[in-house]
């Protein structure tokens, strides 16, 4: 029997080798996307759509003409919730800052902001820049926790208000515009809450394409809010978080821009590093809610809580409310709302 020639041999293995350089290289880049924050968690619309494609994102409409994401889940694993868990712990970070005596008075025009190239550098140094000669510092045991409720007011604000009288506590509502809700802004400020800005239409083509747009929208909601219930507020929170990637479908490195110009403005931004995840689903269970914060606490002292008042999608949000009070401050937590000079949590990515 003839042996076969060696080039004959040699062809094969060649292919093979080619084959699984060519499997690692597609392994290789998958973690890499991973581990570089291309999937974050948090608010409903802040999920990114490229995690596994377990999201879909559709835009709707509210009656008032107020543009939300609105999530689907295309795919439910076992893993989804322990990875979600994992990168809040990998990419958020708390930020220890004072009020600066200077304020700058936004304007609808633009600012440049300094930037640097590893796209990072940003954040850190509006973290840091920011922190005047004198900084809070926790006291021994000292816990504190900021509820925050997003997206509002809504038919649900005065029963979140009275719940919080209820238990004594402060929380921050960063609100959007709705029509004839002047009242519900008032409010808040008048039982003793923080007002703070969130968006005036919530919508990611209009306030994410320009950094222009952006100011536009912002300086609309500050100038509402004000008009309604003479507070000046500069502290904000960005639609989807400060580290959304939604953005980068109308401008790559909006965020980055934006969150340097919006510290240079004067304003103090917020993420949050505990999730209530009721922005996850319609009208989740009020114990898979407080489960939720128990959870995300861990060794934390200062924890900022995503909650959203949205009405009638979140109706159990108000129904847990008491229970993640309760916990919290069986827990030694301070309830307290945001200031100028809280403590700030910010993402990283």
């Amino acid at each position: 029997m003839k042996r076969k020639s060696g080039k004959f041999i040699f062809i094969p293995i060649v292919a093979t080798f080619a084959l699984l350089f060519i499997l690692f290289a597609v392994v290789l880049t998958t973690m890499s996307d991973r581990q570089s924050g291309s999937f974050i968690i948090g608010d409903d619309d802040a999920y990114d759509a490229s995690a596994g494609n377990e999201y879909q994102f559709v835009e709707s409409e509210d009656k008032n003409g107020v543009k939300y994401y609105v999530i689907t889940r295309n795919t439910t694993t076992s893993t989804t919730e322990a990875r979600e868990t994992a990168a809040a712990e990998d990419t958020l970070t708390t930020v220890t800052t004072t009020v600066s005596s200077t304020r700058k008075k936004t304007t609808s025009g633009t600012s440049a902001a300094s930037s640097s190239d590893d796209g990072v550098s940003s954040e850190t140094t509006a973290s840091t820049t920011r922190t005047t000669a004198t900084q809070r510092q926790l006291a021994p045991g000292e816990k504190i926790a900021y509820l925050t409720f997003d997206d509002g007011p809504s038919i649900n604000t005065e029963k979140l208000l009275d719940i919080l009288d209820q238990y004594d506590a402060k929380a921050t509502f960063f609100v959007i515009y709705h029509k004839n809700m002047e009242k519900k802004y008032k409010a808040i400020v008048d039982r003793g809450h923080t007002i703070a800005l969130h968006s005036y239409t919530h919508s990611y083509k209009k306030i994410y394409k320009t950094e222009k747009g952006y100011y536009e929208d912002l300086n609309k909601i500050h100038d509402y809010v004000e008009k309604v219930t003479g507070v000046d507020s500069r502290i904000i929170r960005f639609p989807g978080g400060s580290s959304n990637t939604v953005s980068r479908k109308y401008n790559k490195t909006i965020m980055k821009t934006l969150k340097q110009s919006v510290t240079d403005k004067g304003y103090y931004y917020h993420d949050w590093n505990v999730d209530s995840t009721d922005a996850s689903g319609i009208n989740r269970d009020p114990k898979l809610l407080l489960s939720k914060v128990k959870s995300g606490i861990g060794k934390k002292q200062v924890i900022n809580v995503l909650m959203h008042d949205t009405g009638k999608s979140k109706t159990t949000t108000v129904q847990a409310l008491p229970s993640i009070i309760e916990f919290l401050q069986s827990k030694g937590f301070k309830l307290e709302p945001l200031t100028e000079e809280s403590f700030v949590i910010q993402h990283r990515w």
